[in-house]
């Protein structure tokens, strides 16, 4: 299962290959994408994983209609986690950033 530690080292990889952190931000539901899961074995092994207030929400959260099986609804709920994953790194490398900034002013 992916970290959100993990997942700061990847944004922190991209931004020091050149990316620009509102690019990833306008692309997180890719990254996020990228996070899931594909296998209906890693699918139920991720779900078992996270913590359970992410049980059974992705279907609400997210406007699914329609039927739908459970391993989809599990994956509904992983893409809820890892997109609250994937902000929670991303406004720790704002804050991080805006930091930075405020140090090299008061350095200059």
């Amino acid at each position: 299962m992916t970290t959100a530690e993990e997942i700061k080292k990847e944004l922190l990889t991209a931004l020091s290959n050149g990316e620009e952190l509102d690019d990833i931000k306008d692309r997180s539901g890719e990254w996020v994408d990228g996070y899931l899961p594909v296998y209906n074995n890693r699918i139920i092994e991720e779900w078992q994983s996270m913590p359970s207030e992410y049980d059974n929400r992705g279907h609400a959260e997210l406007g699914i209609s329609g039927e739908i099986d459970i391993v989809n609804l599990m994956s509904l709920d992983l893409y809820l986690y890892y997109n609250d994953l994937f902000n929670e790194a991303v406004t720790e490398i704002e804050e991080e950033l805006e930091e930075a900034e405020d140090e090299e002013e008061v350095s200059a």
